[in-house]
């Protein structure tokens, strides 16, 4: 049987028709998260946004279809957010100002952008050159809820990114918080939501989320058509893959961000994600109109600091091993950090018996290696605040141990020395179990005998089971401020 001339040219016709629909078109993402200071730390070895947009101008240089992206936590917590500028406490706006000069595009809201004050962060928001997205948060306002407002339009939950060839939607979701003003819904279903809206309208979708790992795993498996994840909230570099979508997450505090290749055969369906761990070191060179803002901003906390009391850039010790102070280590457990800020408050009253702090006044949500300088202190511990000391009886001081341990996982979980628990479950002072009918002398914080933690309401002045309670007000004495206490047990013994 002889075979038709027309086969061949058939053949070559449906060869070049897949091939045209494997035609892979290309766009770039570049993420960083989790970014509390705007200058290098680590004796300038390490971070800085000046360093960052110069990574983020290289890269768009060799790709112009290059989007900057923000994974959330950046307007809290930092130092300088907690000091005050013109006679208004900063909170956040250097980051604002340093994010905006190096070019961020987009950014999605992070647990911490909740640390500050409601008028505080609807005015960073306003103060962005970058647009806001969130698909599962609405702004509680006079019994009504609605979009946060950015620059007087309603905040949108997802954007489609037009590039030459390609449309991609990006969404954004983030861990809920428990503020007054903020009307969370569950993640997954707003994420699901907006996928289905943008996946009929675009070539590939990808999410800028703010949620633990596993919740990021989880998201990827509901929605197996997203391309890409960029997270935060974790603070360590990471990379997986779920099915063909890629989970990627930087360092905090702009120690390395990453670059995301995604290539889409839009008429194919078809996505391919190429990711790059981007180091921010001094290799980089800063970026002038960054290197200006953040000039600008510290400059202004040098000032403040000195006005305080601190000398900024003063070596106080070296770390043998990191120092943890992330947030889901200290709210959890004891960590070798939290342990050296309850045993410097115990050797600051040498009398008291036990000393206990509420772990919620470590914000500095980092890990700290090499050399600790006084600006690291006031990162671990920005808000300061004096020390307390009282007798209190046994049976109270049980009761405030069972609140502390009712609060782990938040900032109302106490870390203590002085004080164990054996398997029992009894605590103890020394080797002896406390005895409820005893009296012993304590050590803590003007906060937390305040009254105002969580859990810990009945821990307070009026309670009759606490005499001779001595707040350390008085600024000639370092024990009123627990910054400084700290600084000089870490100076006792370095020496």
């Amino acid at each position: 049987m002889k075979k038709s001339p027309f086969v061949p040219l058939l053949l070559l016709l449906v060869v070049l028709l897949s091939g045209s629909c494997r035609t892979y078109y290309t766009a770039q993402f570049f993420a960083i998260n989790d970014t509390y200071e705007i200058a290098p730390l680590a004796n300038g070895t390490i971070g800085g946004m000046a360093r960052v947009a110069t990574a983020y101008q290289q890269e768009k240089a060799k790709q112009p279809q290059t989007f900057f992206v923000h994974a959330g936590d950046f307007v809290s917590p930092s130092v300088i957010g907690t000091l005050r500028n013109e006679g208004r406490r900063i909170a956040g706006q250097q980051m604002i100002e340093a994010m905006n000069a190096a070019g961020v595009q987009y950014a999605t809201f992070g647990n911490h952008e909740f640390d500050i004050d409601e008028a505080d962060l609807l005015s960073r928001i306003e103060e962005s050159d970058f647009q806001w997205i969130i698909a599962n948060l609405k702004h509680k306002k006079e019994g009504k809820t609605a979009p946060f407002v950015q620059r007087g339009k309603p905040m949108p939950a997802s954007v489609i990114l037009q590039t030459d060839k390609l449309k991609i939607g990006m969404l954004a979701v983030a861990i809920p918080v428990d503020k007054a003003y903020a009307d969370f819904e569950d993640f997954y279903a707003a994420a699901e939501r907006e996928y289905q809206l943008l996946a009929p309208q675009c070539d590939a979708v990808v999410a800028l989320t703010h949620l633990e790992l596993a919740q990021d795993m989880e998201l990827a498996r509901r929605l197996p058509g997203l391309s890409l994840i960029m997270g935060g909230h974790d603070h360590e570099n990471m990379y997986y893959k779920v099915g063909k979508t890629v989970i990627a997450k930087a360092d905090a505090n702009a120690k390395t961000a990453y670059l995301h290749r995604l290539r889409v055969a839009p008429q194919a369906k078809k996505w391919k994600v190429n990711s790059r761990l981007v180091a921010i070191t001094p290799a980089l060179a800063d970026e002038p109109k960054t290197a200006a803002a953040v000039q600008k901003w510290q400059q202004i906390a040098e000032k403040s600091f000195s006005d305080m009391g601190f000398n900024a850039s003063e070596v106080v010790t070296v770390t043998r091993e990191p120092w943890d102070g992330l947030e889901k280590s200290v709210r959890n457990a004891p960590t070798n950090l939290s342990k050296l800020i309850v045993e410097a408050v115990k050797a600051a009253i040498p009398e008291a018996d036990a000393a206990i702090i509420n772990t919620g006044s470590i914000r500095v949500d980092d890990k700290l290696e090499g050399n600790i300088t006084q600006y690291d202190i006031v990162r671990i511990l920005p808000f300061g605040g004096g020390l307390s000391k009282m007798k209190i009886t046994g049976e109270l001081l049980i009761d405030v141990l069972e609140g502390g341990l009712k609060n782990k996982g938040l900032g109302g979980y106490l870390v203590h020395a002085g004080i164990t628990q054996n398997t029992n479950g009894e605590w103890l002072i020394g080797d002896k179990p406390i005895d409820k009918t005893k009296t012993y002398t304590l050590a803590s914080t003007d906060f937390l005998v305040s009254g105002k933690e969580f859990n810990l309401g009945f821990f307070n002045a009026n309670n009759p089971q606490i005499t001779d309670l001595q707040i350390f007000t008085d600024k000639s004495d370092i024990r009123s401020d627990i910054r400084k206490v700290f600084i000089r047990y870490l100076q006792q013994r370095k020496n």
